[in-house]
């Protein structure tokens, strides 16, 4: 009955996406990046740096001989990942039992361990392992959050991840705090202090003084500013800075920024890979608050992982980005004391993410509440899939 007779892999057609070159406000919205230190990339949006295999949506499906299926959308490696996953992966997972569950993500991540060990081959990891967590829900006709501890809250606080130019859109929805995708870098110097400054200020008056103030500098910025910045907006009381410095730093630089910077705190773990590279970054003090990707570090398997981990430490894990997988995770885990919701498409409106993907609950007054739906609740529209062969 559990056993998996066919893996099918789609790409996602892009009509009426929320995502891609000039959709939305994150590409739109000109934001701090890893190549923002070069003159000529620093007004270039997101899909463009990043290239295909920026937020490209596609799907993993796992069928059974018993007629039920699961499935996992992916935003995130494209068709590249999504060709690992028919390559590389495919042997591991058809004839498999879905309940074998441990053994197949092993076997998928010894199998990439020459060739990938980056975001393309663990962004098709964590597709194959969200289907099969979507699979094994549906057999058992339990929500996937049931299968990993059953729930621990009514219902998930949120906060917002917005771009400065249109955060009040979202003041007064109850969301608990915003995020705000800073715009500014080390190139930009004092005026860029000046900026990020004042950015914050404003954020503070639009949501007031209880909510909580964070900001992403998706690794575009360096030690001394981001020391720069804490002495600029320590007296606004953020609650942290995120991912400031590149993804593969040493952890004793993670480390320093986050002596250095407090009260601030240092959150981490937006593009980082697999479990062990965070088991380094808790072990060894280099972040208050911890941040996996479900879509691109391995799957859920890998986040409950780390969860473990950061447990012994005392530290949130709090995934990176929204969508009903981080939901199921935030709601089963006490570590995870609430969850991030990223606006998608223009930013005015609160909706949910994926435009191929049907039923995705969207925060309700700040909150998503999520239903007993087998798996994780979801379905798809077929009419957007393309197979990948």
């Amino acid at each position: 009955m559990s056993r998996i007779t066919a893996l099918n892999i789609y790409t996602v057609s892009s009509t009426g996406a929320d995502y891609g070159p000039g959709n939305t406000w994150s590409t739109k919205g000109v934001k701090a990046h890893p190549l923002s230190i070069f003159p000529e990339y620093k007004l270039i949006d997101a899909a463009t740096w990043m290239g295909p295999a920026a937020y490209r949506p596609w799907v993993v499906e796992l069928e059974t001989a018993a007629g039920v299926s699961g499935f996992a959308v992916n935003h995130g490696g494209g068709e590249m990942s999504a060709c690992v996953v028919d390559a590389v992966f495919r042997r591991f997972v058809e004839g498999a039992d879905a309940f074998d569950h441990n053994r197949i993500w092993e076997e998928m991540f010894r199998a990439q361990l020459t060739t990938g060990q980056g975001g393309i081959s663990y962004m098709a990891i964590s597709a194959v392992d969200l289907a099969l967590w979507d699979l094994k829900g549906k057999l058992l006709a339990r929500p996937v959050y049931d299968l990993v501890g059953g729930r621990t809250k009514d219902a998930i606080h949120c906060y917002v991840t917005t771009h400065p130019t249109i955060m009040e859109h979202m003041a007064g929805r109850g969301f608990r705090g915003v995020k705000l995708s800073c715009p500014w870098g080390p190139v930009d110097g004092r005026e860029g202090l000046d900026n990020i400054e004042q950015m914050v200020a404003k954020a503070r008056d639009v949501f007031g003084g209880q909510a909580s103030v964070m900001i992403e500098c998706y690794m575009g910025w360096d030690r001394d500013f981001t020391v720069k910045v804490a002495e600029r907006v320590r007296r606004y009381e953020i609650d942290w800075i995120e991912d400031p410095l590149l993804g593969d730093e040493a952890i004793s630089n993670y480390r320093d920024v986050r002596e250095t910077i407090k009260p601030i705190q240092l959150a981490v773990g937006n593009l980082m890979w697999g479990h062990q590279r965070f088991h380094a970054l808790i072990n060894e003090n280099g972040a208050d608050v911890i941040q996996p990707e479900l879509q691109w570090a391995g799957g859920l398997t890998a986040a409950l992982r780390i969860a473990a981990m950061a447990r012994g430490k005392n530290l949130p894990t709090i995934p990176h980005s929204c969508g009903v997988y981080s939901y199921h995770f935030t709601m089963a885990q006490i570590e995870a004391p609430y969850a991030e919701y990223y606006v998608p498409g223009d930013g005015l409106q609160v909706k949910p993410k994926g435009h191929v993907i049907v039923g995705e609950p969207a925060p309700v007054d700040g909150h998503v509440t999520l239903s007993d739906a087998p798996g994780f609740g979801i379905d798809l529209r077929r009419d957007l899939l393309v197979p990948l062969n």
